[in-house]
């Protein structure tokens, strides 16, 4: 999930699979059909940021694709892998070989045939170097994915052939027991190869200039506009289950115009801000959805000043601004929403142990470090300063300019000047783009930032931050951690209580050692009209789907 910037349902860890043949259902999903559907299906939703790229190889936020791109498998109501383009599918005995079956009527909205060559063609051009793609490190753990990213191996030796038109086989390094609800996820989508030829450097760039394998197709959009309008895919495999006639997704212009076009009936979602959320929270229409996304500070533990250098590579210092931190005081104060203090870096409701379904939140082990402790702060504070030989110390803390994170900013930068004597935080505000050129720069010291899981697994969270991950952004280094993390990626088997106990070391590790400092589970507030059904809403990965959304009467 690059710079995240970005819910009641829990998900279990998806149970590994072994042996034989796994076939999806061919049966024709229902909807939920509550109500008798209304004449005009035309929706209206708001979202805070703006789509930079429809090239799922280079997007930024893979949940902005959610109703025109689909793979292999759709995710479901309560993160359940439900079958997309793959009718059928068999796993071998050693759980390491996948040889999925596509639909014969697999169409792009173009009406051309979608192939087991286009897979191919689309995770190759994902995974190899030249394409910068910033996600290249989830097809980690298919056959020679990680050796390619790396330069090491020729992209043609990915683990992934069309056997045939319609028959697609995917070689594992190792067993992944996620394996299914990573390729729910549109980075595993099919790619025509030549419309990204023919567009080039501008493949991606606008809506004519992509065609689409999912429910709906864009037809008015281009990089960056406040709106985009998606209808239907007239050569969609399912499309007697797509009910909108058209969406239109548009760009938050400031809490109070939204709240305003809601009440008017022009939009049928948004988020609610600030006072918004009090104000609203016995509005029949408001819900609560909490993200398996954690907000965080980065640290860059390599930032250009040699003073803040040593700071930030100090643990004390670290282990202070995170005991300096009332979460509780965040969230009220700045977010005045539903979300959640943190017991660790892996959120609630991700993950559950499959023999006590324990979830891996409440078993993480060093929760006090990212619990407010004030005395602690300080002697932690006063010990950092005396060992770097410092009485005072300015740090920048770097953020989006939107209205959430401008609040958060200002709130940890009042709390670390109230209890950490000699102590400065100056807090640098800028747009999405301009805050991502400064990150890939190393240009900062603290960094608001936020990782969201991609599949129902700790491991999502988890390798984010091992050396090489480019969403490492702060380039923090732990050698034990780093062994952790590899054992757990690489060396899976069938003793699921192992993994567990693993990843709970890995991230009793990251904790201790504040190589990032939690600071809340996002959940947001909105205002839905309850007349709009069908919409799919998880936890994790594709968060929002449209594909069977309907209005009632």
């Amino acid at each position: 999930m690059q710079v995240k910037l970005k819910f009641i349902a829990v998900i279990a860890a998806a149970f590994f699979l072994s042996g034989c043949q796994q076939n999806m259902s061919n049966s024709k999903q229902v909807s939920d059909s509550k109500g008798v559907m209304s004449r005009n299906q035309n929706v209206t939703v708001v979202e805070q940021t703006r789509l930079n790229t429809v090239d799922i190889s280079k997007v930024n936020s893979f949940n902005k694709l959610r109703s025109s791109t689909e793979g292999l498998f759709r995710l479901g109501n309560n993160g359940r892998v439900n079958h997309g383009l793959a009718q059928s599918y068999r796993i071998s005995k050693n759980a390491k070989t996948y040889t999925f079956k596509l639909r014969k009527n697999a169409r792009w909205s173009n009406g051309q045939p979608i192939t087991a060559a286009d897979f191919v063609y689309s995770w190759q051009r994902s995974v190899k170097p030249q394409t910068r793609s910033v996600n290249s490190n989830l097809f980690d753990g298919i056959k020679n994915a990680e050796k390619i990213r790396k330069g090491e191996r020729p992209v043609s030796s990915l683990g992934v052939k069309a056997l045939s038109m319609h028959e697609l086989r995917v070689t594992l390094d190792h067993p992944m027991v996620y394996f299914e609800s990573l390729l729910a996820y549109p980075l595993f989508a099919p790619q025509h190869q030549a419309t990204v030829q023919h567009y080039g450097s501008q493949y991606g760039a606008s809506a004519n200039k992509q065609i689409y394998s999912g429910p709906f197709k864009l037809v008015k959009w281009h990089a960056n506009s406040a709106a985009r309008t998606l209808v239907p895919n007239p050569y969609y495999w399912d499309k007697s289950h797509v009910y909108l006639k058209r969406l239109t997704i548009v760009t938050s212009k400031s809490p109070s115009q939204d709240l305003k076009a809601y009440h008017d009936g022009k939009v049928a979602e948004i988020q609610l801000i600030g006072k918004q959320i009090p104000e609203n929270k016995n509005n029949r229409d408001y819900v609560v959805r909490p993200f398996s996304l954690m907000r965080i500070i980065a640290y860059n533990f390599n930032t250009s000043n040699a003073t803040n250098k040593k700071l930030i590579n100090n643990r004390n210092a670290r282990l202070a601004i995170s005991h300096a931190i009332s979460r509780r005081q965040l969230i009220n104060h700045a977010l005045q929403n539903a979300s959640l203090p943190p017991k660790g870096f892996v959120t609630a409701g991700l993950s559950k142990n499959n023999l006590n379904h324990s979830d891996f939140a409440n078993q993480q082990e060093a929760s006090s470090v990212v619990k407010n402790n004030s005395k602690l702060a300080v002697r932690e504070w006063t010990a950092a300063k005396r060992q770097l030989h410092l009485k005072k110390a300015t740090l920048t803390l770097s953020a989006s300019n939107d209205a959430i994170s401008t609040r958060v900013a200002q709130n940890i930068k009042g709390q670390l000047e109230s209890h950490l004597p000699g102590l400065k935080i100056h807090v640098n505000l800028s747009n999405s783009s301009r805050l991502t050129s400064r990150v890939s720069r190393g240009k900062f010291d603290l960094l608001l930032t936020g990782w969201g899981a991609d599949y129902p697994d700790p491991l999502s969270f988890l390798q984010a931050m091992t050396s090489n991950s480019r969403h490492n952004y702060g380039h923090w280094h732990d050698a034990k951690y780093d062994r952790l993390v590899n054992t757990i990626s690489n060396n899976q088997s069938t003793n699921n209580q192992l993994r567990w106990e693993q990843m709970l070391a890995a991230e009793k590790r990251l904790t201790e050692q504040q190589g990032v400092t939690p600071l809340y589970q996002q959940a947001d507030s909105f205002l839905t009209n309850p007349k709009l059904n069908g919409v799919v809403h998880n936890i994790s990965g594709v968060v929002e789907d449209y594909k069977s959304a309907y209005w009632v009467k």
